[in-house]
């Protein structure tokens, strides 16, 4: 029986989520999603059926490489949200193959190549990448903030309100040090709704930073105005957006190690740095 690649349109979500959670089941910490965690993974990522391929083997999935469409934020790249193969199927050259189908897709509506992140201590999954013409670009820290660090938010001239995404400051230059990986952008946080939850901070009714949360306490961001640094205003945001989640422990994803200011923010808030992970691209 032959492997029969096609594109994930009409496929069942169920399906696609079992296959994802079989792919990683003899990892270290394996992984186990539910249809709904599945769906908001989608979502937030940037999930494109057309985009996203998987292989079939008889009526079982074999292996699947899961994309965005290109996004005009990132240079026209389109987002690898996972890769992965079936254990029964490794060693077969299925990755390989389904990048050429989900390539081939993404030249033909003018991507300009693909990004995704791999962690930092997986030399297989790197070295593999690399062979694909898959080369490092940032190198991304992942952090847990303890309760204790949750608490102690100072005092704060600035109210913290509630927002949504599209309230947010269109031009975001005077806030970010480095731009936010796809699964924190503000198409990822928008597209969850009220899944992800916003406060912003003001100033004679302008904008001074803002912090946006995902319900399994994954903080998004975090933006202070390069002006109103060093106020309390990025600890205050941090406290508050540990209340609106209910969480002991809040954890920051792909924080990219150039960016000074945050990482000097976490360090100083009692961080612990947990993994890092590589951000790599493929160009056309």
């Amino acid at each position: 029986m032959e492997l029969i690649f096609k594109d994930c349109s009409g496929i069942d979500p169920s399906q696609l989520c079992a296959a994802t959670n079989a792919a990683f089941s003899d990892y270290v910490v394996p992984l186990r999603m539910t249809s709904n965690q599945f769906e908001d993974f989608r979502c937030q990522r940037g999930f494109s059926s057309r985009h996203s391929f998987i292989a079939w083997y008889g009526d079982q999935i074999a292996g699947f490489w899961f994309s965005s469409p290109p996004a005009r934020e990132y240079e026209n790249l389109a987002y690898t949200l996972s890769v992965g193969t079936l254990p029964d199927f490794r060693r077969r050259g299925i990755s390989n193959l389904l990048l050429k189908a989900v390539s081939e897709v993404l030249r033909n509506d003018t991507a300009s190549g693909m990004q995704l992140e791999v962690v930092a201590t997986n030399g297989n999954a790197i070295n593999a990448y690399e062979k694909f013409g898959f080369e490092k670009q940032r190198t991304l820290g992942i952090f847990k903030v303890q309760g204790e660090a949750l608490e102690r938010s100072g005092s704060l001239k600035h109210d913290l309100k509630p927002i949504a995404a599209e309230g947010l400051p269109v031009n975001e230059n005077a806030f970010f040090d480095a731009m936010p990986t796809p699964q924190n952008s503000r198409a990822a946080i928008t597209r969850l709704g009220s899944k992800a939850q916003l406060l912003i901070a003001q100033e004679d009714g302008e904008c001074v930073g803002w912090g946006a949360i995902y319900e399994d306490g994954a903080v998004a961001q975090i933006a202070v105005h390069k002006n109103f640094r060093r106020q309390g205003i990025g600890r205050a945001l941090l406290s508050k957006l540990g209340q609106l989640v209910s969480a002991d422990q809040l954890t920051f994803v792909n924080v990219d190690t150039t960016a000074n200011s945050l990482n000097a923010f976490l360090k100083n808030a009692g961080a612990e740095e947990v993994l890092q992970q590589h951000e790599m691209r493929l160009m056309f």
